[in-house]
């Protein structure tokens, strides 16, 4: 798995692979099934809402230990 492989890469670089992101094209910022299926605990998992070939929204979402669900982070993002 991809993921698996670039925290290795990371971890053997001194970094940390903190989180992922996606976009969902023509749907909301929110984590599908898909994505709960697919998802590992202790990311954060960052969705950018596209709506017709534009950014939108994002939120950032952090996956229960039991992997049951998706909850929303608090994670903001800064500009200079």
């Amino acid at each position: 798995m991809e993921l698996i492989r670039a925290d290795e890469e990371a971890r053997r670089s001194n970094l940390d692979l903190v989180g992922v992101y996606h976009s969902h094209p023509d749907a909301p910022a929110q984590p599908s099934k898909v994505d709960l299926d697919n998802a590992w605990p202790g990311y954060t998992y960052l969705v950018v809402s596209v709506q017709n070939g534009e950014p939108k929204d994002f939120a950032a979402w952090l996956l229960s230990e039991d992997r049951s669900a998706f909850h929303l982070d608090d994670m903001r993002v800064l500009a200079d």
